[in-house]
């Protein structure tokens, strides 16, 4: 069964509300923070392009094994090469590509490791791998939780790491960010709130790290 079939026609729609934008700006500042200089990008789990659409590269390849998303990503973002495909099984030789990103991608796989394997056997010497999760020990990660536990897709099927558990699997990041402090119920001001969860302590919704 595909988690995102069901929702891929609505899956940006969230972006648009009030808070979703609030997030999505976030995140986006803390990604281009990290993104290296290149000439090819491939996104392992490109969903339905929103990152393909808005990262300057000349060259960008989107692999995305859910059909229906893949079909809304070659609508909204002609301008890159979809391939249907599996994070741990990358058709692509090796050295293919200056960068691999991995966004909230790890989450829906089923082999963590092979996947982050595959990633870097693609990547030409010298080239950076950026992954992003949903940092497990965040406010936003125990919410989709309960969401899983109540049978709302996509989050049936995810699981969830932290920034430790990523470490460990590819030891320490070139550079790393992290993104959205505020609770997910929180209300505007979300400058304000964003604020005080860094106060509070709050682990990012977004962890990010790059690595060589």
């Amino acid at each position: 069964m595909d988690p995102f079939a069901p929702i891929a026609e609505a899956y940006e729609a969230w972006y648009e509300t009030p808070l979703g934008a609030f997030v999505i700006a976030e995140e986006e500042r803390a990604l281009l923070r990290l993104l290296p200089p290149g000439e090819s990008l491939l996104e392992v789990g490109a969903g339905t392009g929103y990152w393909l659409r808005r990262l300057p590269y000349p060259r960008k390849v989107g692999l995305e094994p859910s059909e229906a998303m893949r079909r809304l990503g070659q609508a909204r973002a002609p301008e890159a090469v979809w391939v249907a495909g599996r994070g741990e099984d990358l058709p692509f030789a090796e050295g293919s590509f200056d960068l691999v990103l991995l966004f909230t991608t790890l989450e829906f796989v089923e082999d963590v490791e092979k996947t982050l394997s595959e990633a870097r056997r693609v990547l030409r010497p010298g080239g950076a791998l950026v992954v992003g999760i949903l940092e497990a020990l965040s406010p936003w990660a125990a919410l989709y939780r309960r969401l899983g536990e109540k049978g709302v897709l996509p989050w049936t099927r995810a699981r969830f790491l932290s920034r430790e558990d990523l470490l460990a699997l590819l030891g320490p990041p070139e550079a790393e960010a992290g993104a959205v402090h505020l609770a997910p119920e929180a209300p505007p001001p979300f400058l304000e709130a964003e604020a005080a969860g860094r106060r509070a302590g709050n682990r990012p919704a977004l962890y990010l790290g790059r690595w060589r």
